[in-house]
């Protein structure tokens, strides 16, 4: 029998309330700050098949737990029994974007019978490898990027796998971290499981399975219905990658071809280049994530994001290019690439939905990491943040300041809580004037952020798009480019290629400039009111006012 469409909604909601329980205990209960500050993790609800019913946390992370969920029951079978937690990373063998982004799947049995799964996503500041923070410029295999993980029994009913846990601090520059972090997700998984044992206790098991379908399959619809509403067509776009961070002086080439067909749409990748010597490429979890949550800002982002969204999608995806890459690639510096091929898309479906063309964020994401022989409590520290761009111009209005795109909920760390927990001095964080994309609704701002060490340390930044910046839509302009500085302005400043590593001495400092977004629209239409305010705010200046905008400097 159907289920009652109330019925239905409130379990929705309660899925829901679910999702965010699991949330609050992950992030609250996580050790490292790029767990807890950053949010750089995520917490879901699967069918006993491993398709995402309802999550909550980053964005990106909802579409790869159908293959890590994969990866737990290949590897088990019917041996997964109550009480388990399983503990998996590794990017060839499950849905992991690359090794710190570790998942803990925990199966949820109903009369005995395994029903569901409740797991969770979340980023380690380091799992070992040739750097500290496991994703370094030098990486040139998937074994130097830190320890694997292909499924295995982390918890059980018995308690936690003590090899596992001796294995991990011996082989982590922040064991203690990355230990809370993996007992915090255990520990949210299970919240999850308990909230589903009163679902299904209040509706049978039958009448959940029917719901979780349903929540499905609504989302498929809606994707369907809104991919039906576009004609019929195929369109292509291009982006290029400064480098590999081996061969510096050739640029990569992202390529996506696009074909629509009533409700079904194709992604093929084939005209990408092949996949690379440095760790820029990606796996197809990545490539289908990006094309995925590209197609849902289009058609409607109020979709909800389950598994209904992969049922309408292609692909076409050869292995050995940049965007399929074979064993043992190293993919550490996945985002930068990904979040490229993300705009590619973008800029693809905009010949189908022009009027839902958006300019693209700052390009030059990634991360920046400093390892400390001593943090603040006496101990190595590895200092691990998000280099966070902001977004580009809209339809609707200006670009958001200093938001990660894709993800769209992973702020900057607080500069207290740096200065609290590592040795180093944050001596400058404020947006830069001229550097967002004009436009009639321009981009939002970019910034630097300057560090001064006050102990020696190694210094490993990982991002993109030093050379080949964002872009401006439907007449908008282009934004400043991404650039990191070491000692700026002394006989020993150096400019640093987007991937690197560097060892430092106390004093030193590090300037990481961040990329504004692309503008939207004609300069000269935008409301003068509006450019006065940006100049009275530091964002224009009063020269760029009257050049470029035809306005007032003031």
């Amino acid at each position: 029998m159907a289920l009652d469409p109330i019925e239905l909604q409130v379990i929705y909601s309660r899925l829901q309330e679910a999702g965010a329980t699991m949330e609050n205990q992950l992030f609250h209960s996580g050790y490292s700050p790029i767990l807890r500050e950053s949010f750089d993790g995520s917490a879901a609800v699967l069918t006993r098949d491993g398709g995402v019913v309802s999550g909550t946390g980053a964005p990106i992370h909802l579409f790869p737990y159908f293959y890590i969920a994969r990866a737990v029951m290949t590897r088990w079978g019917d041996r997964l029994s109550p009480g388990d937690s399983f503990l998996v990373n590794d990017p060839y063998l499950s849905g992991n974007f690359h090794v710190p982004d570790t998942a803990i799947v925990t199966p949820f049995f109903h009369e005995g019978q395994l029903v569901a799964f409740c797991a969770s996503i979340a980023h380690k500041p380091d799992l070992g490898g040739i750097v500290p923070g496991s994703s370094g410029a030098s990486a040139r295999e998937i074994y130097h990027e830190g320890l694997l993980f292909p499924a295995v029994r982390y918890w059980s009913a018995a308690g936690v796998a003590e090899d596992i846990e001796a294995m991990i601090h011996r082989n982590s520059r922040s064991p203690k971290d990355v230990v809370g972090d993996l007992r915090a997700q255990v520990g949210c998984t299970r919240v999850g499981c308990s909230r589903l044992e009163e679902l299904f206790a209040d509706y049978g098991a039958a009448q959940m399975t029917e719901a979780f379908e349903a929540l499905i399959t609504g989302t498929e619809g809606r994707v369907r219905e809104g991919l039906a509403a576009w004609p019929d067509g195929e369109a292509e776009a291009e982006a290029w990658l400064d480098n590999d961070g081996v061969d510096l002086d050739k640029p990569i080439r992202m390529a996506v071809r696009v074909e629509k067909r009533g409700d079904r749409i194709t992604f093929d990748y084939s005209a990408s280049d092949p996949q690379t010597r440095g760790p820029v490429n990606l796996r197809p979890q990545s490539a289908e994530t990006a094309a995925a949550l590209a197609l849902i800002s289009f058609i409607d982002a109020s979709i909800p994001l389950n598994d209904g969204c992969r049922r309408a999608i292609d692909f076409v995806n050869p292995e050995g290019r940049i965007t399929h890459a074979s064993h043992p690639r190293p993919i550490n510096n996945y985002y930068p690439s990904m979040h490229l091929l993300y705009c590619c898309v973008q800029k693809a479906l905009a010949n189908f939905a022009p009027q839902k063309a958006v300019a693209p964020a700052g390009l030059g994401v990634g991360g920046c990491l400093i390892a400390y022989a001593r943090s603040r409590a006496g101990k190595l520290g590895v200092q691990y943040e998000l280099m966070t761009p902001s977004l580009g111009g809209t339809p609707r209005g200006d670009g958001s300041f200093a938001v990660l795109p894709m993800s769209q909920i992973t702020p900057s760390q607080p500069i207290e809580i740096l200065e609290s927990e590592y040795p180093v001095e944050v001596i400058g964080f404020e947006p830069l004037t001229d550097s967002a994309g004009a436009g009639r609704h321009r981009g939002g701002s970019g910034y630097a952020r300057t560090y001064r060490v006050l102990e020696d340390a190694s210094f490993s930044v990982r991002m993109a798009q030093f050379k080949n910046g964002s872009w401006g839509v439907v007449g908008g302009d282009a934004p400043n480019r991404a650039r990191c500085v070491l000692n700026p302005g002394t006989p020993q400043e150096e400019q640093l290629p987007p991937l690197a590593t560097r060892d430092l001495k106390a004093g030193d400092v590090i300037r990481m400039e961040l990329a504004g977004g692309g503008g939207f629209g004609d300069p000269r239409e935008r409301d003068p009111d509006l450019v006065a305010a940006d100049v009275r705010d530091g964002l224009v200046s009063p020269q760029a006012a009257r050049a470029v905008y035809g306005a007032d400097g003031g």
